[in-house]
């Protein structure tokens, strides 16, 4: 019979479960050092991390140069010319290309969005419609009009330009009667562009890559709907182990995956990369490649627990984490191979979502094999006194069973003998057959391995 690859030799018995409290403390080890860097970030540099203009609003603006120019006196012009809390840096693997951030969201003051309306209403040969006929939202690139009767757009727009509020006019959408016109205010971004060429000489700015602009509101609830949409999914992984798969190891798999996203969080405050909602789309994709290998090794710790009733659970355990050592190594390995080379290879945003992944992978693997299982044994010997197996409503004790597949007077901690009871319909012996609880809660008789 042919062999199938294996880069852990067939046989390899590492103590993962006896060794299980030395690398629960290297786990709380890290845990309490990322949050004690969140500590720090928020004493040092006032945010716990580097939130993207996704999450603490503003506006940015990645621009490129004709020429080599120096950020310090990128950040003195932007000094000069009123951006406070402004920033620029140079973008990685970019020539003469900076990223500028700024708090501003919108590219008109208060004082000129009243000079734009007086004006419209001078130049314009139709007049409002009524008293909110002129309306600019907070933090928002537009002003809505509407007036009550056909307006001449050019005129409009020729007024709003010559007023200070440079933008377009276009027709709006509205009910019948109505004439709106919905003028785009240039972005902070053209503003930025312009009032750089005019500090460093005409031509000085090459284009504008990208600008983006986010209110503050909006970056707040950007905020809680990250962190709710990681709870959300912890949440319905955590109910779909416990009554789809087994009661027990539901608590392990959890643990893991808020292990996992600490950690990787704690790896973007320790870096200061950019936190935003690549980085959120990241941590969700750990989530599940993370819940995927541990479901996995659960899976076989499972099958030899049903086998090896008779076995300590630790045992047991063990042997099924040595089982399944070669396949967790290898599909992350290649999986670490495509994101390692996305992360070398890449530049901006999808250098830090590949950053994001290889964090992930390698603490989402140590955790499958350091944190789950022994989260599962302890909950085994705490809560089910170590027999290894969930009580059946018939007052027998077989396989692991699920919450599924209970009835209503079936209970982890009672209805059984307190020891592990003989296969009903077979020999006691390694070669018999043994009947075992179906997922549905049905029984159906399964072929018995010789214990190894």
């Amino acid at each position: 019979m042919e062999k199938f690859f294996e880069i852990i030799p067939s046989g390899t018995n590492i103590d993962f479960v006896g060794k299980r409290k030395r690398f629960l403390l290297i786990s709380l080890i890290l845990i309490i050092a990322c949050f004690s860097i969140l500590f720090v970030n928020q004493s040092n540099r006032g945010s716990v991390l580097n939130f993207g203009i996704d999450f603490s609003g503003g506006s940015q603006v990645r621009v490129a140069m004709t020429e080599p120019v120096d950020l310090g006196e990128v950040r003195k012009a932007l000094d000069d010319l009123g951006y406070e809390g402004s920033s620029a840096v140079a973008v990685p693997d970019a020539e003469n290309e900076v990223m500028i951030r700024v708090k501003d969201v919108i590219s008109i003051t208060d004082e000129q969005e009243a000079a734009c309306k007086a004006a419209v209403e001078k130049a314009s040969n139709a007049k409002f419609a009524d008293d909110h006929g002129f309306v600019h939202p907070p933090e928002s690139s537009k002003i809505f009009m509407k007036f009550a009767s056909q307006p001449d757009y050019e005129a409009v727009q020729k007024a709003m330009n010559g007023a200070g509020c440079a933008g377009q006019a276009d027709p709006g959408v509205g009910k019948q009667g109505e004439f709106p016109v919905d003028f785009s205010l240039v972005g902070v971004g053209n503003k930025i562009a312009e009032e750089l060429e005019g500090k460093f000489g005409e031509g000085s700015v090459d284009h504008i890559v990208s600008s983006e602009t986010v209110g503050a509101k909006v970056g707040n609830q950007l905020k809680v709907d990250g962190a709710l949409s990681m709870a959300y999914a912890i949440m319905f992984i955590f109910l779909f182990v416990m009554l789809r798969f087994d009661l027990r190891f539901a608590p392990g798999g959890i643990v893991a995956l808020t292990h996992d996203a600490i950690i990787v969080v704690g790896a973007f405050a320790l870096t200061w990369r950019e936190f935003n909602l690549q980085t959120i789309a990241a941590l969700l994709t750990i989530v599940g490649y993370s819940i995927n290998d541990t479901i996995v090794v659960f899976d076989r710790v499972r099958e030899r627990v049903a086998l090896d009733r008779d076995a300590p659970i630790e045992e047991t355990t063990n042997k099924a984490l040595n089982e399944t050592l070669s396949r967790t190594v290898l599909t992350s390995g290649t999986t670490m191979l495509v994101v390692v080379s996305i992360w070398v290879l890449g530049s901006g945003p999808i250098k830090d979502f590949a950053f994001a992944l290889c964090v992930g992978m390698i603490v989402g693997t140590y955790s499958s094999l350091f944190v789950a299982a022994p989260i599962f044994l302890w909950v085994n010997e705490r809560f089910y006194q170590g027999r290894g197996h969930l009580a059946m409503a018939d007052g027998k004790q077989e396989g692991t069973g699920t919450l599924l597949g209970m009835s209503g007077s079936g209970a982890p901690d009672g209805g059984g003998a307190a020891g592990p009871s003989a296969p009903s319909g077979g020999s006691s012996e390694g070669g018999g057959d043994d009947d075992t609880p179906s997922p549905g809660g049905s029984r159906r008789r399964r072929r018995r391995r010789p214990q190894s």
